[in-house]
């Protein structure tokens, strides 16, 4: 199986952009459009590139010759200190250090879209407000220590719980634990690092990845239910690797039950033998599954 990214919009015209910008509004039926009414509901393109593109999403409603609402418009002047408390009271509410876009969103007065255009980034918000960055070790985040694996493992995260390519607009919107900038700056830019996780996944690509006591050596497991000890071809761990090739042959998702990430919120999936390893199944592709954790536990207590 080979994987690809989707095609780059730095080519992408303005017309394009304007066009499905409308394309949507009509599909909705609706006169005005939000950024995330667009994002949700089949947007081709990222709205952090149609803002950039145009200087902001009401200046792209303008041009497609959509209704602006003046709740689209009336925190355009807002001031940093203003929205810096706003944040500070949302993180109080909390009892949380630090808080995500998506938290902010959720319980703040003004838009995401207004923050990090008046601070450049949402770590840049959290600094004007006095709370702990997601880069600091205390935000949740390890400015020295996310390795290039972690981000592989989070870009592959992001993609099964989305069902999708995750854009900056996803990482903007804090649904990743990393910042574009911890992306950015173990991997170049969030496009090398998509490029590289494709990289990756189709073995063009090396990288070292983390040793546990699973992975030191393969070791003969002792099956459950006799004295038979198997010694075993493959090592028990799935590596990040074989682990997404699992996922996405089985659409991420559970082949018990067919629930998604991507449809039911909070989902975990898991890639699970089928035949168990301490029973003497192997950790090779026909005789690994995906199922969501429900499931998985259900399947372990059979055995």
């Amino acid at each position: 199986m080979k994987y690809e990214l989707n095609d780059y919009h730095r080519n992408i015209s303005d017309d394009e952009l304007l066009e499905d910008i409308k394309r949507i509004a009509n599909i909705l039926g609706k006169s005005t459009l939000t950024s995330a009414e667009y994002k949700n509901n089949g947007g081709l393109y990222g709205c952090t590139t149609i803002a950039r593109r145009f200087g902001g999403w009401t200046i792209a409603l303008k041009k497609c010759n959509l209704i602006i609402l003046n709740s689209q418009i009336n925190n355009k002047g807002i001031e940093a200190e203003v929205l810096s408390s706003d944040i500070r009271k949302v993180a109080r509410l909390l009892n949380k250090k630090t808080i995500t876009c998506s938290e902010y969103s959720q319980n703040g007065k003004y838009s995401v879209d207004v923050c990090l255009r008046k601070f450049g980034s949402w770590n840049n918000a959290l600094n004007a407000a006095g709370l702990v960055p997601f880069d600091h070790p205390l935000g949740g985040g390890t400015k020295n220590k996310v390795s290039e694996y972690a981000c592989l493992e989070e870009i592959e995260r992001l993609w099964i719980e989305l069902g999708r390519q995750p854009t900056t607009t996803d990482i903007k919107d804090g649904k990743s634990k990393y910042s574009l900038h911890t992306y950015e700056r173990r991997l170049g830019s969030w496009r090398k690092a998509l490029e590289f996780f494709v990289d990756y996944m189709n073995g063009e690509k090396e990288i070292e990845e983390p040793v546990g006591p699973e992975n030191e050596q393969s070791q003969p497991a002792q099956a459950t239910t006799d004295t038979t000890r198997f010694m075993h071809k493959t090592k028990r761990d799935i590596n990040l690797r074989m682990r997404f090739f699992i996922l996405q042959r089985d659409s991420f998702k559970c082949c018990i039950c067919g629930r998604s990430p991507a449809t039911t919120p909070g989902l975990e999936l898991q890639v699970d033998h089928i035949i168990p390893w301490s029973k003497g199944g192997e950790t090779v592709i026909d005789n690994l599954q995906t199922l969501c954790s429900d499931c998985n536990l259900g399947k372990s207590n059979l055995f």
